[in-house]
């Protein structure tokens, strides 16, 4: 599926643009339409009976949801989903969205792709959500955040500033920012990430290298 049609055919619906931590649906909502997210990254998470928030995944551009809704399988939204930056969303009628996924075999080849990154960066996140040390979790959790909306650095592209709190960061996770910041001090001293007040750079060969070691 060329980009250009693609561009074409969601630029036929309305747009609707929203602020970084606005919300976009609450658990329970009945979705007017497929949401397109044309650029910027979505939340999705939900929150325990405590109250806490919990981070389930990120949609990315190209990228709609609620997964399932265009194919009937969902008819609400089974999360929270919230603007995680500025954020373009197209909204389009789940009946036009699926005819138009299942016009060619390169749209439908297209779709496959996008589903089975899905399904590569959610095996990630439970993997990173498996681990037994919060230094482990913590480290997996920040190349899952790197992978899905980092930004490589030149000139090497070997490192990724990753714009997220510790807060965020704790809510992916269930744990304390107090210990958030621990792992993250002794990762630093590892020479696997850099910290500044809004971001972090990842070292994303160093990191890597040193999770295959921890397997």
């Amino acid at each position: 599926m060329s980009v250009t049609s693609f561009d074409q055919f969601i630029a036929q619906y309305p747009a609707r643009t929203y602020k970084k931590g606005e919300t976009i649906l609450l658990k329970g909502d009945l979705p007017e339409a497929t949401y397109l997210v044309e650029t910027g990254i979505v939340k999705v998470y939900t929150i325990n009976t405590r109250g806490d928030e919990r981070l389930v995944a990120f949609i990315r551009s190209a990228e709609d949801f609620p997964v399932g809704f265009s194919l009937g399988i969902v008819n609400q939204a089974n999360y929270f989903y919230e603007a995680f930056t500025v954020c373009k969303l197209r909204l389009i009628p789940p009946s036009d969205y699926l005819r138009y996924m299942s016009s060619s075999i390169e749209t439908m080849q297209h779709q496959m792709t996008r589903l089975t990154i899905v399904l590569i960066t959610t095996l990630a996140r439970v993997d990173a959500l498996e681990q037994t040390y919060a230094g482990d979790k913590i480290a997996r959790t920040l190349m899952y955040m790197a992978d899905q909306f980092g930004v490589f650095l030149r000139p090497y592209n070997t490192r990724l500033k990753l714009a997220v709190t510790q807060q965020e960061i704790a809510n992916a996770l269930g744990l304390t920012r107090e210990t958030i910041n621990v792992e993250l001090k002794k990762l630093e001293l590892k020479k696997l990430l850099s910290r500044s007040r809004h971001s972090y750079v990842i070292y994303r060969e160093r990191l890597n290298k040193y999770l295959e070691e921890r397997r």
